[in-house]
């Protein structure tokens, strides 16, 4: 399934709001890629970039979290550290096994759907700290 960024996701800093729309593209495109059994360059490509842009958005966020005082902070960082973790397991698994309903179905549900509410549910607790400075 892919998801499309709408209003609803937007946390109130640009810039995270950009990397979310760029990390939800990216995860859907991988559901495709996975789906349609595209080459493997494809899929590692978007494995890899996966891999940088995660780390830098997790970065600056986790950053932004701190600077505003959002009490959401700890808890963000521990899931941020729990999809780095499945993202890993997803990369291992798709050098393992290759392509299979199984990993299809994880990418969807552990790291697609898992970071949609994952937006709704944490990040969302930065926008009134933003607000509010």
């Amino acid at each position: 399934m892919s998801y499309v960024w709408d209003d609803s996701l937007k946390t109130g800093i640009p810039l995270i709001d950009q990397q979310h729309k760029q990390l939800i593209d990216q995860m859907s495109l991988l559901v495709q890629a996975l789906k349609s059994n595209q080459a493997q360059g494809e899929i590692i490509n978007i494995l890899d970039f996966l891999d940088q842009y995660v780390e830098q958005h997790f970065s600056y966020e986790e950053g932004c979290m701190l600077k505003y005082r959002c009490p959401a902070a700890a808890n963000n960082k521990t899931a941020h550290q729990k999809f780095i973790k499945t993202l890993k397991e997803v990369r291992q698994e798709y050098f393992k096994t290759g392509v299979s309903l199984s990993l299809v179905l994880k990418v969807n549900k552990e790291l697609l759907e898992w970071f949609i509410h994952h937006i709704k549910r944490i990040d969302m607790q930065l926008q009134p700290c933003v607000v509010e400075v």
